[in-house]
């Protein structure tokens, strides 16, 4: 959930987190998981549909993709070092293999070459993120505002109609 946070990711994801959560016996995040988590976590990648850039999917993954994020929520704090990746070695140790890999090097460097973009325009530090204005990009209708709920005039004219928007 922190990473497609500061990915500004898709609904998608919300969908089938719940469905895999369900499948494996665990509580399903609620909506209200979804916006606790998403107040913590600065949105870091400008990319479409999300903008303001909107550097498409590939440059997102030349500039580094998922691990390059995941330096990012490292260095601040959001991730759980020791949970178990895929390759059975704690999230730590594989975010410290990328960090100093060759692989690592050549895509920001090819990206570098052929799109003349750096890859820290595309994925950005938490700093640098919060200075291009990049924010949350999930959110939910959560209820009604306003004294006189929908049928109040000042909130029926508001494009929201009425609602308050809960940004996640």
């Amino acid at each position: 959930m922190v990473t497609h946070a500061a990915f500004g990711g898709s609904t998608n994801l919300i969908l089938h987190l719940s469905a895999i959560a369900h499948a494996a016996g665990l509580n399903r995040p609620t909506a209200d998981d979804w916006a606790r988590i998403n107040r913590q976590v600065p949105r870091l990648v400008d990319s479409l549909p999300n903008g303001p850039r909107n550097h498409p999917t590939v440059q997102v993954f030349q500039a580094g993709g998922v691990p390059e994020v995941m330096l990012h929520l490292r260095r601040a704090g959001l991730l759980k070092l020791d949970a178990l990746t895929v390759s059975g070695e704690p999230l730590g140790v594989m975010l410290d293999w990328w960090e100093t890999s060759e692989r690592r090097s050549i895509l920001r460097a090819r990206l570098k070459e052929r799109d003349g973009i750096d890859a820290g325009d595309v994925i950005l530090d938490p700093e640098s993120a919060a200075k291009r204005g990049l924010t949350s990009t999930v959110c939910f209708p959560s209820g009604i505002s306003g004294a006189g709920g929908i049928g109040d005039q000042e909130h029926r004219d508001r494009p929201e109609r009425g609602r308050r928007r809960r940004h996640i």
